[in-house]
């Protein structure tokens, strides 16, 4: 006979899996697209932000970066999310690594944006310590130095507590002899510092840590451009009108890149929008790759998840009339 109460129960209690973001946001859209994705999983209960590390760069830049990201999460309702600027790494090219273009909403997110003033690798060191069973997602939208650095001294703290990691990139076609799959050294987040990109894929593997990898010619089966602005084009909140800025300026496949991944968070939500997860046929590695089977059904979420957030809410007179009552009859 089945237990209707204690699978209520259990469903009830389903533990919430607490994400850790890894960002090299700035004014361009792909970070902050994602952005918004993260924010609704989270207001709708598919993940719980713990951290958001912003990385790429010297320590200004990715103070600002912190400060930005700080602002936006605070226009999209996750004001009390913890960020903070990741750690001193070897720079390969200034230019690129240190680029920060300022435009109208530099300044309205900063102001708005307030960060902790430590380095991530303390702040992985605290947050990962403090968690007391495997239940962390790991989301790497940008190249992870700290990441890479906590990984060299945590011994098999990550495999206890870290459940699921996430990662724009791709594989080498050819393998090690030990069988071990290589990091793309063409893909941006590997290619910035690639002995990070090295020291994960060798740990996940030798650990067996499952890790979700969505490349570039998968993205580009979106083919999404920007019309799912159009609904957020009237919205006063300055996350949708960088966007909307943005979209007049940029590429419209690289948006696609980091709103891609941060939905892969959900497996479930993912598949049911339009995408597959799967192995590599005959593979024994817990490596996976994230792909669109369906362009027009993510489309339709996508368009969804930024109406959701950042369009305003419409109370209807009905719905408005029934709040006055029950606040005169003393209704919860």
């Amino acid at each position: 006979m089945i237990n209707w109460d204690k699978m209520a129960k259990k469903k009830k209690e389903r533990k919430i899996p607490e994400v850790l973001v890894f960002t090299d946001i700035n004014n361009y859209h792909d970070d902050l697209a994602s952005m918004v994705v993260l924010a609704y999983l989270a207001e709708h209960n598919y993940i719980n932000i713990k951290g958001i590390v912003t990385e790429l760069g010297v320590y200004e830049v990715k103070r600002r970066r912190a400060m930005y990201v700080k602002g936006a999460m605070s226009y999209l309702g996750q004001p009390f999310v913890r960020v903070v600027p990741g750690g001193d790494y070897d720079v390969i090219d200034e230019i690129s690594e240190n680029n920060y273009p300022e435009n109208e909403f530099s300044k309205i997110f900063e102001n708005a944006g307030m960060t902790i003033l430590r380095s991530g690798v303390v702040f992985l060191q605290e947050y990962i310590k403090s968690v007391k069973d495997r239940n962390i997602f790991i989301l790497l939208n940008a190249p992870f130095a700290d990441f890479a650095k906590y990984i060299k001294g945590s011994q098999d703290a990550l495999k206890k507590k870290v459940k699921k990691i996430v990662a724009v990139g791709d594989i080498l076609e050819n393998k090690t002899e030990t069988g071990y799959y290589l990091p793309n050294p063409e893909c941006f987040n590997f290619k910035i510092g690639y002995p990070a990109a090295e020291t994960l894929f060798e740990y996940v593997q030798e650990k067996d840590l499952k890790m979700i990898l969505v490349p570039s010619r998968n993205i580009k089966k979106l083919g999404m451009k920007y019309e799912f602005l159009d609904k957020i084009r009237s919205s006063k909140n300055p996350v949708a009108r960088a966007l909307v800025e943005a979209s007049k300026e940029n590429n419209p496949i690289s948006m696609h890149y980091d709103m891609i991944s941060a939905l892969a968070l959900a497996e479930g939500l993912y598949k049911k929008s339009g995408g597959s997860i799967e192995k590599e046929e005959n593979s024994d590695k817990q490596i996976f790759f994230a792909d669109i089977v369906d362009p027009e059904l993510m489309k339709e979420k996508f368009v969804e998840i930024f109406a959701d957030k950042l369009m305003p809410k419409k109370i209807t007179l009905a719905q408005l009339t029934r709040k006055k009552e029950e606040v005169a009859d003393g209704s919860d």
